[in-house]
């Protein structure tokens, strides 16, 4: 995963460089200058503030920034090795199957029943206890590349990252 810096641009005088950074994907923080009107075409990668401005906000609005457009997405390549935060981690075929229908929806809800159907496609069982021996280890397994399987009671698991924030240096 790359570390991507947040870009300060003056608004509106250094415009054109605005548009250099959207089509990289670089975020900005656009400081919308005197009695500028702010933009209206603001892009994920994107925010505004108006001095004078407290410190605490402007670091607030950096962080987000740097989460929107962080590789924040884990990737599990095409033979079961599960990529994230530089880091990687093979995946035995249970857990290939779990994780491909977890990255589907990361950071999402994903019910048991989904779950179990997965396992089920590959043979491997989907009984409850083989659900939950899977993902116990599947838990296990995904600590190395800081990322978290957490419960949602009655409804399934959510797979996200460590401590809910990307992993990335600051």
């Amino acid at each position: 995963m790359s570390h991507r810096d947040v870009v300060f641009l003056r608004w509106p005088a250094q415009g054109h460089e605005r548009t250099r950074l959207r089509e990289a994907g670089v975020p900005a923080l656009l400081v919308v200058e005197g009695g500028a009107v702010p933009p209206t075409d603001v892009a994920p990668s994107e925010d505004w503030i108006r001095p004078p401005v407290a410190r605490c906000d402007v670091e607030a609005r950096v962080s987000v920034l740097r989460q929107r457009t962080a590789d924040a997405v884990p990737v599990l390549d095409p033979t079961g090795v599960l990529y994230y935060g530089g880091e990687s981690v093979p995946m035995s075929n249970a857990q290939v199957a779990l994780m491909h229908r977890l990255l589907d929806d990361f950071r999402q809800v994903v019910r048991r029943e989904q779950l179990k159907q997965a396992l089920a496609d590959i043979d491997v069982g989907f009984s409850n206890n083989a659900l939950d021996l899977h993902i116990l280890r599947l838990r296990k397994r995904i600590e190395k590349v800081s990322l978290e399987l957490r419960t949602v009671w009655g409804r399934g698991y959510i797979l996200e990252w460590a401590d809910s924030e990307p992993q990335h240096s600051v």
